[in-house]
């Protein structure tokens, strides 16, 4: 809920995945200026990840399988 307080946000989702041992929080917002967003927050190798995907309402129902793969295919690497 501070996530989406700090966003004047309505959080439509929140899910947790792990992929190749890099734990990731997903979430779905719904921002009242009409934007919607997912962001997807990471831990790996002691370093914080974020990545987050923006549209407008309108656009949302016809792109979010668009985003939803472009967030979920983000994996943090360190060399």
């Amino acid at each position: 809920e501070s996530l989406a307080s700090k966003r004047n946000a309505k959080l439509i989702k929140a899910e947790e995945r792990l992929t190749d041992g890099v734990l990731f929080y997903v979430f779905d917002f719904a921002i009242e200026d009409g934007t919607h967003q997912v962001l997807s927050l990471s831990v790996n190798k002691g370093r914080i990840w974020s990545l987050d995907a923006n549209t407008t309402e309108k656009r949302w129902n016809n792109r979010k399988d668009m985003y939803f793969n472009v967030v979920g295919s983000f994996m943090p690497k360190l060399t």
